[in-house]
């Protein structure tokens, strides 16, 4: 390919040379032939002009051209009777200067815009090596982007470092596209790469006087694109010198940061992690996602800066569909209500069963109930085609908010279970908020933590006469 672009640039080159060549030395024959038919015209109107006397105008242009002197050598005034004598004579002579006069003029003109064409010519041909070299660079660069997808990770991100003549890469990278991307710039993987240290130089020759050197550093903070979705942002840090060019550099980070953003997707997002966290029916995450991501926001949450609420759905009478129409039936159904659950919710997470949370962070208390509201109207009003069949299904939820004072977010979602608990007794296909049945529900556990002391006591009651019976062993 080199090659190739080495020879094309030649050939501009020597149409180049042989453009010059020819304006200079050898002009067109149709050129040259053209000119002389205008200066042949130029002489017979001059001719005809001056048929019987000279022109006023031609005289300011002879004085122009040739000076005041052969004015008034030719002055009829000044020659006195001589003009008589000569008269035919002189006025030959204005005729030449005036033939000589328009033929120069015609000439300078036709000069002036043979180099000005002469000039265009070698503009577009330059403009053509320029559009050579533009080609050639890009063919490179997409050949890098190609080796870059086919070699191993590390050697493809030194690649990239040398490309963006980088002194450092800082790539962060998301955890979740939806959660963690809105609410932190990092989950907290963060891999650094640093340009290769090449070899130690030959020791300076001695200074005899203080120097100092001044290093200037840009830096560049990109985010990370995969298929519309930001997967993380990357931070290029590269030393500056008087040669920098700024634009050019921006255009280089722009050109080769959709190829690195799908390297580091593909080398860091490996199928055996998307297995752990990602529920295999329903393709939410499961209850292993949402621990893991809710402890690491716990700090985040506990600030109070945005609210969190987070709501336990249940689908009603799950079981009795299950044995009535089979297990491949039941898995149709939790797999389109994972649908409209997650359209219909910001984070949604299959928690076990028929039974799935979800998340409200940085939503009012109205906002949530209003959206929870709509998601069991739309399942209610939702038909479930399976095997061919149309069925209707009804949710319960319970929703709850996660308080500062809470050890953990599992004591808010422990509160939305006692709230779903609350939805099902009432008869299910409804939404409840904990807040709004804490006080029957104190009064409930009130009554079982009773009826559990008094279970407990008849109990012991009963072990003790069951003892009391038991016959001795005998010796």
């Amino acid at each position: 390919m080199n090659r190739k672009m080495g020879n094309a640039r030649a050939i501009v080159e020597g149409i180049l040379k042989e453009i010059e060549g020819r304006s200079a030395l050898s002009p067109d024959p149709a050129i040259a032939s053209g000119f002389q038919a205008h200066l042949r015209k130029i002489e017979d109107r001059v001719c005809l002009d001056c048929a019987r006397s000279i022109p006023p105008q031609y005289f300011p242009r002879i004085r122009d051209m040739l000076g005041e002197e052969i004015i008034e050598v030719l002055d009829p005034g000044k020659l006195g009777s001589l003009v008589f004598k000569n008269r035919n004579r002189i006025q030959q002579a204005h005729k030449k200067l005036a033939i000589f006069t328009e033929q120069y003029r015609y000439a300078i003109k036709e000069a002036c815009r043979l180099r000005q064409v002469q000039k265009e010519l070698v503009d577009s041909q330059i403009a053509h090596v320029q559009e050579v070299e533009i080609f050639e660079r890009r063919m490179l660069q997409s050949q890098m982007l190609l080796n870059l997808m086919l070699e191993p990770f590390e050697t493809a991100m030194s690649r990239i470092i040398n490309f963006l003549d980088a002194k450092q890469i800082d790539v962060y990278l998301f955890d979740d596209d939806r959660f963690l991307t809105n609410e932190l710039k990092t989950d907290g993987k963060i891999f650094t790469y640093n340009k290769q240290q090449e070899d130690a130089p030959d020791l300076p020759e001695a200074v005899n006087s203080p120097t100092f050197q001044e290093v200037q550093e840009t830096k560049s903070e990109i985010p990370l694109m995969v298929e519309g979705r930001q997967i993380g942002h990357y931070c290029i840090r590269r030393q500056i010198g008087d040669s920098f060019d700024r634009d050019r550099w921006i255009q280089d980070v722009e050109f080769i940061t959709p190829v690195a953003a799908r390297i580091i997707q593909t080398n860091h997002n490996s199928l055996h992690a998307q297995k752990v966290y990602t529920d295999d029916l329903t393709q939410l995450y499961n209850k292993r996602k949402l621990n893991e991501q809710m402890g690491r926001l716990f700090k985040q949450f506990k600030t109070g800066q945005k609210k969190l609420f987070v709501a336990m759905i249940d689908i009603d009478k799950f079981k009795v569909f299950n044995d009535t129409h089979g297990h491949p039936a039941g898995d149709d159904v939790l797999k389109q209500a994972a649908l409209l659950i997650r359209d219909g919710v910001p984070y949604a997470y299959r928690y076990g069963g028929e039974e799935f949370c979800t998340v409200f962070y940085g939503f009012e208390k109205e906002a949530v109930l209003e959206d929870m509201e709509k998601l069991r109207k739309l399942i209610e009003s939702t038909p479930f085609i399976i095997s061919g069949f149309e069925h209707h299904i009804t949710i319960s939820a319970g929703i709850a908010e996660f308080e500062t004072t809470m050890n953990a977010v599992m004591d808010a979602i422990d509160r939305a279970d006692q709230a779903l608990y609350v939805s099902k007794e009432d008869g299910r296909n409804r939404c409840t908020y904990f807040d709004d049945v804490k006080g029957r529900l104190a009064t409930d556990n009130s009554r079982l933590r009773q009826k559990y002391a008094l279970l407990e006591e008849e109990n012991a009651r009963l072990r003790q006469q069951m003892a009391e019976k038991k016959p001795a062993k005998s010796r």
